[in-house]
Parts: structure tokens; sequence; C-alpha cells
């Protein structure tokens, strides 16, 4: 082995390896017992950070020990590049709109330039050493994909369960499209609180722009200030509209005055008393975010605000105004407030199956395991079916097309698909006789086809089918933050179409943090990038950061982690030299001496605490507990082996080589490079020499993981023992000024301990550098030492 480990030249050369022997392939022929893992399909948004490195590493490091203890892994991987985030990159790099170019030409901008950037996602990932089969890589735009989505949808339409109606929807203004329950982010936002008169009553509003769409004005029924005004009208200021009071104990009584006005649409509440008590609808704003009517018409909203504000005060209308925080509704990808429009829509009714998702959320183990309650919180605060209908040119086209004559929607036949319905026309006639048809323009959102990752793994309803094979999956890698976009709609979808869940466990990852604890975010110029610091200190210490973090939870970016994993390899590296100059054919029937099945007893424990970790997914403890037991090992048996290690002892030399082959995989899920560089210079060239020791393969994560032996936990109790009367003795020497290897005349031990140390009296002597050793009375200590 060379004197220092140069990981630059190291992670290149062991990834050819790797991509050579093609060891991550899944076997579709194998025997094996298979664990299939739903790898999220990052979205084409912009450049991956260290968020992304964070995430991606937590079901890598899964993949690989499932890998080791004998799994045929199915580690696939996708690209999410259908949908709005792709769009709005593309339109940001090129400084345009979709709705400039046009359909046409825009979808083929985006086409043009979408595939660098899965070159540059996927070119990042290998350099992690992400251990994923790239022969099973898709993207959610692609021919194959699109089928199977469109596919989901006329499966879901012959269930009954896809409606389009007209009524009131989430929309964003400047992404000019409608979005979901699951795409809304809640943000607390200053605003104002205005008293206005509507003649006999005075209403409390934070929206009075809204004025013109005043359909009602609603008070509680057991508020005695308005006592007998319910069923009279009041007069609308500046609209000049009567409008009915109503009663309904959903009217807080202590919001502002008790009187609030119901207005088409200012918020969800609106809605629901729009339908309740089938009121007017009046349409105010548009599209684009702007008035439709009177002299506000082409004002933005807060622009009409202001001018309302201005107007009401001129007549002498507002009655008071207060400043208040309160929570806003506003679309995840652009941070713009939600309003509702009445647009005509697709969408996947499934409201009255709450109790059912919760149910099958529970036949899912959660990691960990109060993430669930956060999936049961959202299935239960769910207020409206899945809306599916987006206004936006790049995407999954809906299979649909509408009679010109009845209006009727003509769904594709499955044998067709994918279609495209700009291009394409229905091979059959409308029921009604007509053969002219018209495109549905929107496109699906883009967790339509997310939500079906496991079937699209699996290649569901298509040739080569592996749903016997791979699905319900095992494992479903994820963030906490979409839960409710992916988890659960993938959830909605697996049982929609199967009637199953979509995998048996979920692991869920918390966020990768910029260094002061920010969220990473391009807007606010904090996005570390991980290339520069892959080349400086290797992919492992990338990797060995996002393990120092427990499952679910958010971590900042330290780059002093990075330095302690360089500093992991450095000793993993030097106890690997030790070893390799030492090295000797070894006996595989030899006796251990006392101490060196001490030791081994403590890998075992160590082995069994790593093993149950790995298990329930716990990558953070699985480490923690690994390095605890290398550096014992380093800095304690090594050090108490060292003179019996020199004179060429068997049992130490067994001892120390059985330990560290044992270490490195334990480590090899987490720093993959480094762990294979050692094991390829060290142990397979010299395998012959270490025969008995491990069945050796091709790559140390070919091999199989360290195997637990289940011994009784005696020789471990000595073990510590030992250890506490050597560090004892170092203390001494510490407090003496005494350097370590300093001899000492005699050395006396805690009679306590005579019975655990038999036949450790001259590794004690070697370690302390005593000459002489004796068990006797101490006083509160391990150990007494005379100079």
């Amino acid at each position: 082995m060379e004197d220092n480990y140069d990981h630059s030249s190291a992670e290149k050369r062991i990834i050819e390896l790797w991509e050579h022997a093609n060891i991550f392939a899944f076997d579709e022929s194998s025997e094996k017992p298979v664990f299939s893992i739903d790898t999220p399909p990052p979205t084409i948004s912009g450049e991956l950070h260290m968020g992304h490195m964070f995430s991606y590493s937590h079901a890598e490091f899964i993949a690989r020990y499932k890998r080791m203890r004998g799994f045929n892994v199915f580690y696939p991987f996708g690209i999410d590049n259908n949908g709005l985030p792709t769009e709005l990159l593309i339109e940001k790099k090129f400084n345009t709109t979709a709705e400039a170019l046009g359909r046409e030409k825009f979808v083929k901008l985006v086409y043009d330039n979408i595939g660098a950037y899965v070159n540059e996602y996927i070119g990042l990932f290998k350099r992690m050493g992400l251990s994923i089969d790239w022969s099973r890589t898709y993207e959610t735009i692609s021919s194959d994909v699109q089928r199977l989505s469109q596919l989901s949808f006329i499966r879901l339409a012959k269930l009954g369960r896809v409606y389009r109606n007209e009524e009131p929807v989430l929309y964003c203004p400047k992404c000019k499209t409608v979005v979901s329950q699951m795409e809304l982010e809640s943000k607390e936002l200053e605003s104002t609180i205005y008293t206005i008169s509507f003649g006999n009553i005075e209403i409390a509003t934070s929206r009075p722009e809204l004025l013109p769409a005043c359909a009602a004005v609603l008070v509680n029924p057991s508020d005695a200030r308005y006592k007998g005004m319910a069923g009279k009208t009041v007069k609308v200021p500046l609209a000049g509209s009567e409008v009915k009071v109503i009663a309904d104990e959903g009217v807080d009584k202590d919001f502002g005055t008790g009187a609030v006005m119901c207005c088409t649409f200012g918020d969800s509440t609106d809605v629901e008393w729009y339908k309740k008590y089938n009121l007017d609808l009046k349409v105010i704003i548009d599209e684009n975010g702007r008035m439709t009517n009177g002299i506000f018409k082409g004002m933005t909203i807060k622009e009409a605000r202001a001018k309302i504000v201005e107007e009401l005060k001129s007549k002498g209308l507002v009655k008071g105004e207060k400043k208040i925080m309160h929570s806003v509704n506003t679309h995840e990808r652009c941070g713009t407030e939600i309003e509702f429009l009445v647009k005509k829509q697709w969408k996947v009714k499934y409201l009255d199956l709450k109790e059912k998702f919760i149910e099958l959320g529970r036949q899912v183990n959660w990691h960990p395991e109060f993430m669930r309650i956060r999936y049961e919180n959202w299935v239960n605060g769910l207020k409206w079916d899945w809306n599916l209908s987006r206004q936006r040119m790049f995407g999954v086209k809906f299979p649909v097309w509408y009679c010109k004559k009845c209006g009727k929607p003509k769904f594709a036949r499955e044998e067709d698909l994918p279609v495209d319905p700009f291009t394409e026309s229905p091979k059959e006639p409308c029921e009604c006789g007509s053969s002219e048809f018209e495109p549905e323009t929107d496109v699906m959102d883009t967790w339509a086809t997310s939500s079906l990752t496991p079937l699209i793994n699996a290649h569901w309803e298509s040739k080569g089918s592996l749903m016997g094979k791979i699905f319900p999956m095992s494992l479903r890698p994820q963030a906490h933050e979409i839960i409710s976009f992916w988890a659960f709609t993938t959830i909605v979808k697996s049982y929609f179409h199967t009637g199953s869940i979509p995998w048996s466990d979920i692991m869920l990852s918390g966020h990768g943090l910029d260094p002061s604890g920010r969220p990473i975010h391009k807007s606010w110029g904090n996005v570390i990038v991980p290339m520069p610091y892959i080349e400086k200190y290797g992919a492992d210490a990338v990797r060995y950061w996002a393990c120092t973090a427990r499952l679910g939870d958010d971590i900042s970016f330290q780059e002093k982690e990075l330095i302690t994993a360089t500093r992991l390899a450095k000793k993993l590296w030097n106890v690997g030299r030790f070893i390799d100059m030492r090295k000797k054919q070894l006996d595989e029937n030899q006796e251990l001496k006392r101490v060196d099945a001490m030791e081994l007893e403590r890998l075992d424990a160590a082995i069994k605490e790593v093993t149950d970790s790995f298990e329930s997914f716990d990558y953070f403890k699985a480490k923690m507990r690994t390095e605890e037991f290398f550096w014992e090992f380093a800095n304690d048996y090594m050090e108490i082996a060292k003179g019996r290690i020199y004179n060429g002892d068997q049992s130490a030399i067994y001892t120390t080589a059985k330990a560290f082959i044992s270490v490195l995989k334990m480590l090899a899920p987490i720093m993959p490079f480094v762990t294979e560089e050692i094991y390829q210079k060290l142990f397979l060239p010299n395998k012959e020499l270490f025969k008995g020791m491990d069945a050796f393969q091709q790559s140390i994560h070919m091999s199989a993981w360290p195997e637990y032996k289940g011994t009784n936990g005696d020789y471990s109790k000595s073990m510590d023992a030992l250890l506490e009367v050597v560090h004892c003795a170092r203390k001494w020497k510490h407090e003496h000024s005494m350097p370590l290897n300093a001899e000492v005349s005699r050395l006396l031990v805690n009679e306590s301990y005579k019975d655990m140390l038999k036949g450790c009296e001259d590794d004690i002597k070697s370690a302390v550098k005593a000459r002489l050793i004796d068990f006797g009375k101490t006083e509160n200590a391990a150990c007494a030492v005379e100079a």
C-alpha cells in the first residue's frame, strides 16, 4: 500500500472498476431475495446542491448494506423532467415565457435543453458513488412513462374516480396555473384589517379590493350585536349592490367587528359559504391576477387594494384599521399569494376514502415513526379532491378530446397510448356520431406521474413487467416535506391500481441546511455546490457528513465534518499499511490468546449493534457505533497487541486483520471508496495469506456482511476491565509528565480484576511498559503505579 490515500485518483478509478464489473446490476433471474428501492427522481429545476447530496446518500447507505446482506438489490434512478419546475427553469434561462413562444416552439425549446441537465445530474450522483443500476434510469417525460401516466388517468376514469367540473380552484397568478392543496405553503405575512361601513353594519376585512365581488355579509347567530339582522339586506360600498345578511355559526365573533363579507373568492371559507348558500358568482380577478371591472380594471390586486382604500377613506367609509400578521396560502414554487378562480378542471375523487388512506398508511413502516402522524394529519385535513389540471405547456398531456358537437369528453384507447391530442385524433367517433374534436389544452400535474414511480419501476401493464418480482417495493426514501405531495399520492395511486400499498417501508430524511441553519435556496444566494468539496475532500467525506444527522432531522453543512471524515480515512489507511507491512500466512485453526479472543468478542457486539441499526434504517447509529469500535480498536487493542504483532504472533495478527476487515465492511455503505481501495490493495492481493478470514470477492461491496457469532459477553467485560487498567496507567504517566513509552517498575492492579484478567498479564505489561505486575488493593482506582 502507498504511504498515503489519494482520494482524487482512487475514487475515479474505483468508479470505473464498479462500472466495468457491473456489480450493481439487478439480476432478474436471481433467486436471491429482492430488496427494491423507489428512488426519488430529482426534479430538473436548476443546479444540484449539498442538500441533494445529503438526502440521496441515505437511500444509498441502505442499498449497499442490503447488497452485502445477500439481497438482489433493485436500485433504479429517475429524472423528473416534466411539469412546472422544468418550464420555469427554461423560461428563466432563456429570458422568455411559454406564452410568448407558443406551445410548439416552447416545448421544443425544453426538449432541446433538458438533456444537458439530465447528464449533469447523473454525472454528479455517479461521482458521489451512488450504487445505482444506471441501466434502469427513466425520465418522467419519456414516451414509456407518458404512456403509463395516461393509462393511469384512463383507468381512474373507468373506476369512476376522475371527473371534470367547473368550480372555484386554487390558482397562482404568477405561474398562471391551477395548483393543488398539496402545493400550498403557509406564510405569516403582514397585512391590515380594515373596518368598513356597510350602512347599518360594519365589517372587518383584509381584502377590501374584493368589495365588488361581495355576495353576502355573515354574522354569528349567537352574536347579540347583530340580533335581528339575518335575512335583511345591506348595500355594498362603492359597488352599490345589495346583499343579504346571513347567520352562520362559522363566523368568528372575536375577529374584527364579528361581521364579515363573503366574496367570490378570498379564501376557502368563501368557497364553502358560496356553495352552502348558493350565492351569486361575481368574477373580478383574471388569470393574470388583475382586476376585470370598473375603474379598477387592469390593476394588480395590490394596486386595486390601495385604490379602493383611498376611495373608501375619501367617503368616510373606513372606520378603523389595524396591522396584523396572518397566515396566507402561497404557491410553494414561487411564493405568490394564491387566488381562487372558477375553471373547468380534471380531478381525482378521493375525499370519500380518507379513512382508507389512513389505514393504508398504517400498513407501512415509517422511519422515523412520528412521521406517520404528519401523514395522517395531512389526510385528515384534506378539503378538496386532487386537481390534476395545469394550465401549462410542457408536461404529460391528458389523453382526452372534446366533441365539438355535443361537448362530451372522448378518451383515448389504451392500446393507442401514449397520444398527443394536439397532433392526433380519436380512432372512433363520438357517441353522438360526430368525428370533429378539439384537444384538452391543459397538461397533468407532475405529481400525477411522480405518484406512479413504483409502477414505473415495475413496468406495470408493460412488456417485461417486474410486478411479481419487485412490487410492492421494499423501501421509499424521500424528504419529509413532500409527505403530502409524494408519499400520499403514491399510496393513492397504488391503492386505486393494485389494491396494495406501494412499499413496506418509508424512510424520511430532513434537509441539508447552509452553515447558519437556513434552508438552501438559490434566491437567497446560499447554494452550496457539491463538486468543489468532493474534489477537495472526496465523496466519502460528503457522504460522511450526510450520515451525521439522525433520520428525519435537518442538519447544517459544516466543513469541519468533512475534515473529520478525512482524518478517519487517513487512520483507516494507516492501519491498513500497518497490517500490510506485517502480514504473514495465517493458520485458520490457530488458538487465540485471551486478549485477542476478548477483542473479537467486542467486535461481535459491535457487529450486532451496527447490523440492528442498519436493519432499522438508522445509518446514523450504525456509523457512530462502527467509529466507536474502530477508534478503540486502533488506539487501544492495537497498542496492547503491538509487541506481539511485531514479533509475528499469529493470534494477534489474525485478530487485527479480522477486526479491520470487519470495520471496513461496516463502514463500506457510508464510505465506499476508501474501504474499497484498502480492500483492493491489502486483502484481495493477499487473500491466500488471509484464507479462512473471508470469502473474498471482486469488490468489498460484493462481499458478505460481517457475521454475528452470538458470544456471551464475558470476554467483552474482561476487555473493558483491561482497558480500565491501561487507561489508569496512562493517566498516571500523563499526570507525572512521563512519556507513554516510559518504563515503570511495578503496576499494581486492583484485585477485583484478577479473575477477569487472567492470562492477560503479559499484554498489560507490554501496553504500560511495566517490569512487574501484581494484583492487590488500590484506592479508588483500577491500578497503582510505581516508577
